[in-house]
């Protein structure tokens, strides 16, 4: 395996992120690379420097349950931004039923000229969202 490689798997080795055969791959390396050694030497000083300088905060019990309760939050405002575009094309496809209903002589070409409308209605109406969003940003 190539330093590259090593290097970029040292880094993720001690969150333990690594496959254990990428691991495998790293210890049968170092002993022939002083330059991938060094490196390994150097992140495990920057390591436990930070170890002993960073300690993880002390969260109250209730964390978890303000973490769930805004992901809830989340899920609702997803919901919310595409449930426009999806009553958009709704409407859209029963407007057009009902022309093809009323012109079914002309089935092909109310149903082109829905689909061109649609698409650039679609366009208009999320370029105003994304507008209205930005002015209350």
């Amino acid at each position: 395996m190539d330093c590259a490689r090593i290097r970029e798997a040292l880094l993720e080795l001690p969150e333990g992120t690594a496959d254990p055969s990428l691991r495998r791959s790293v210890e049968m390396h170092l002993p022939g690379c002083a330059d991938c050694r060094r490196l390994r030497d150097a992140l495990m000083q920057v390591d436990a420097g930070l170890s002993r300088h960073l300690r993880p905060p002390v969260l109250d019990p209730a964390f978890g349950a303000r973490v769930r309760g805004r992901l809830v939050n989340e899920r609702r405002r997803v919901w919310a931004d595409w449930l426009p575009a999806a009553v958009h094309f709704a409407s859209c496809g029963v407007a057009t039923a009902v022309c093809v209903a009323v012109l079914p002589d002309q089935a092909g070409l109310v149903a082109a000229a829905a689909a061109g409308i649609t698409v650039v209605s679609h366009f208009l109406l999320t370029t105003a969202q994304n507008a209205f969003d930005a002015a209350g940003d």
